[in-house]
């Protein structure tokens, strides 16, 4: 699989990237066309490069910004990557707000795409 752990690093500063300097919505571009999944702090899911981008270009805030706390990097017995992230997000005017979010990626085609990805932010009180 070579270096999974420089492959998911590389993949999570270009993901946030992409997302934070926009369109959000060319991210979508990174999931696996038919059947990648996204969750994005709700319980329904989006499927499909198509319903992805469409749920990235439905969020309100204008301007966003990842700070990456915490990533865990596994490979998985059938030669997947697994990702978990924790950190702090701005958007807009918003205060600060703490966040987790889990990738999947499976090798297909000579790419890495996403095939499962879960992101929430975490709120107290």
């Amino acid at each position: 699989m070579g270096d999974f752990k420089a492959i998911g690093k590389a993949f999570v500063e270009f993901y946030y990237n992409k997302f934070d300097t926009g369109p959000r919505e060319g991210v979508a571009a990174l999931y696996e066309p038919t059947n990648g999944m996204m969750n994005f702090n709700s319980p329904d899911s989006a499927k499909g490069a198509q319903e992805i981008a469409e749920k990235l270009r439905s969020l309100t805030f204008q301007a966003i910004t990842h700070t990456v706390s915490t990533m865990d990097i596994q490979p998985t017995y059938d030669n997947c990557i697994f990702i978990v992230i924790t950190g702090v997000l701005r958007a807009d005017n918003d205060p600060p707000m703490q966040f987790t979010e889990t990738f999947l990626l499976r090798f297909i085609n000579n790419s890495w795409l996403v095939i499962n990805n879960v992101f929430r932010l975490i709120l107290h009180g």
